[in-house]
């Protein structure tokens, strides 16, 4: 079954924005309208609900060394989908109640428009939002802003040409790929085409595998962010892997605002897979 919005035939709406996890202006978890497509409400839960949720209730984080560990929630996300391109900014929160397990996550999900434009004006307004939110205490003002917001990247948006929704936008060479360094590009390499075989593109993948089926469970790599701003190195990478996979597979990066790496999945994420968000480099 194929993914898609839950929108009305004829809608001109190109971006979706809203809000959750935990803020002082709740005493629990919170969610503000805006999670109006399927993509929004899948973010939600596999990384929110069962991605961070699960490894809270786990312990697992905790159970890491000091050192192996990411203090905080302090991360980007820019997903590549069938359905459009989501952004969204993770940062470390308190509810009313001071528990601060959970994050505050600012998310959104536009269609048809450049990923120049995901990936730098639009994420910095997301990330110009989480701060703003953070500045709040009222649940009105969190609630407004988030609003507000909306209405400003759509009416950007509108003014933007259609693009389609094609593999080949990502594969325009950036100064930030070359910082990589050749080390770098072929490590990733090596692993997409040992562990990432089922997405590969044609003659990407090597030699045939003697199995009858192809894993395509989604697949986790981390490589390093290259220095620049998350949103670059978010960048980079998707346009990397754009030429690695097929147009039609998901490919998530997540990097934290110490660009001290990038986690790289590819496939449907799975809540496993955001381990990576307080696993250290180490």
């Amino acid at each position: 079954m194929r993914i898609g919005f839950r929108r009305k035939k004829g809608s001109g709406e190109r971006v979706w924005v809203a809000a959750y996890g935990k803020h002082p202006a709740w005493d629990d978890h919170f969610e503000s309208p805006g999670l109006d497509t399927t993509r929004l409400t899948q973010l939600r839960a596999t990384l929110y609900s069962e991605g961070v949720g699960g490894s809270v209730d786990s312990g697992v984080w905790e159970k890491l060394d000091e050192d192996e560990r990411i203090a905080d929630f302090a991360h980007t996300i820019v997903w590549r989908t069938m359905d459009g391109l989501l952004a969204a900014r993770l940062d470390s929160s308190a509810d009313g109640k001071g528990r601060r397990r959970y994050p505050l996550v600012v998310c959104a999900h536009a269609r048809g428009v450049p990923s120049s434009w995901v990936c730098g004006p639009l994420l910095e307004r997301v990330t110009r939002l989480a701060r703003t939110l953070a500045a709040e205490e009222t649940r009105e003002g969190v609630l407004g802003a988030v609003e507000l917001t909306r209405g400003e990247l759509r009416g950007e948006a509108g003014l933007l040409e259609e693009h389609a929704d094609e593999a080949e936008r990502w594969q325009t060479p950036s100064p930030l790929l070359e910082r990589l360094g050749e080390e770098a590009l072929v490590r990733v390499l090596y692993q997409c085409r040992r562990d990432m075989r089922g997405f590969l593109r044609g003659g990407m993948a090597g030699e045939r595998s003697t199995s009858r089926t192809l894993d395509v469970s989604a697949k986790h790599c981390r490589a390093p962010a290259g220095g620049g701003s998350p949103g670059e190195a978010c960048g980079v990478w998707l346009g990397m892997m754009g030429r690695l996979v097929g147009e039609t597979v998901p490919v998530m990066v997540i990097v934290p605002d110490s660009l001290e790496l990038a986690d790289i999945v590819v496939g449907e994420p799975e809540a496993k897979q955001f381990y990576c968000l307080r696993a250290g480099p180490g």
